[in-house]
């Protein structure tokens, strides 16, 4: 299961090392079926109130989750951000079928920080240590791993 707490206190010291508009942080592996118990896993960890469940579409599954004041302070500040639209911190898993009937898992994450015109930034940071939690994760549930 997607430990999000972990991640989050991961936030504060990652958001000064951000760059923007770059491909996302994001682990992959490859599942002999349908991971079913990892994407229930995935919806009911993002269950807290602070915490959106959203499925733009039937292979995408994101939790939005707001962010501690000051981290969203500090984002808004040092991304151009509003305040009528908070930042929020994005976990992303994608589920794509392959054509031999497995499936490719890719968990990402990024901060969306809202604009006062235009689109949102997508804020980018590769940390070490959430990409290792989430590679065991995927692991421990059966996932072969990918090279990205």
């Amino acid at each position: 299961m997607i430990d999000v707490h972990r991640i989050l206190l991961l936030v504060p010291i990652a958001v000064a090392a951000c760059t923007q508009d770059v491909a996302e942080m994001h682990t992959a592996a490859r599942f002999r079926s349908e991971p079913l118990a990892l994407a229930e896993g995935f919806e009911s960890a993002c269950s807290d109130p602070s915490e959106s469940f959203l499925r733009p579409d039937r292979h995408t599954a994101q939790c939005w989750i707001y962010l501690p004041p000051d981290v969203t302070a500090a984002l808004i500040l040092a991304h151009d951000g509003t305040h009528e639209n908070l930042p929020r911190l994005v976990l992303q898993m994608h589920t794509t079928p392959l054509p031999d009937g497995s499936y490719r898992v890719d968990l990402e994450n990024f901060l969306n920080v809202p604009q006062n015109s235009g689109p949102a930034r997508r804020i980018v940071y590769d940390d070490p240590g959430s990409r290792r939690s989430m590679a065991r994760m995927l692991d421990e549930l059966g996932g072969e791993p990918i090279s990205n």
